[in-house]
């Protein structure tokens, strides 16, 4: 005789032993979709940190260019300070000098000066004694 109740409870447990492992399936499916969608968002992630890791180097380079640049410039334009700053000392120095010279030239002058007009009262002075010259004439003061 066939046991019809025992059939449908063999049948049910075997549909839900079928499920279960079509459930295990579905996740165990899901759990390698999940771990497939990770590894490819750890890829990304990756490509992306390489990426900017990239960029940061250029950007790092172009700085230390850019410093290297600048630290070139300052040296060029230390170098012009100094060099204008010889300059001025150097024409300063000469400005001394020229200076001195032009005092010099000034008590030279004056000295000479004085000398001239004793030299030109003294000849003067002998020409009147020798006789080619006749004394001057006093003028009278009116005020007087």
């Amino acid at each position: 005789m066939f046991n019809f109740d025992g059939q449908l409870v063999a049948d049910a447990l075997f549909i839900q032993r079928m499920g279960d492992t079509l459930q295990g399936v579905r996740d165990h499916r899901a759990a390698i979709k999940a771990e497939e969608m990770q590894q490819l968002q750890l890829f990304a992630d990756e490509q992306r940190y390489a990426w900017l890791v990239a960029q940061y180097n250029n950007l790092a380079d172009r700085y230390n260019g850019v410093l290297a640049d600048n630290k070139k410039v300052d040296a060029a334009y230390a170098d012009a300070l100094a060099e204008k700053d010889r300059q001025i000392a150097r024409l300063m120095a000469e400005k001394a000098d020229l200076a001195a010279e032009k005092e010099e030239f000034r008590l030279i002058g004056y000295e000479t000066c004085g000398k001239l007009s004793y030299a030109l009262e003294e000849i003067q002075r002998l020409k009147i004694k020798a006789g080619e010259l006749s004394p001057p004439k006093l003028k009278p003061d009116a005020d007087l």
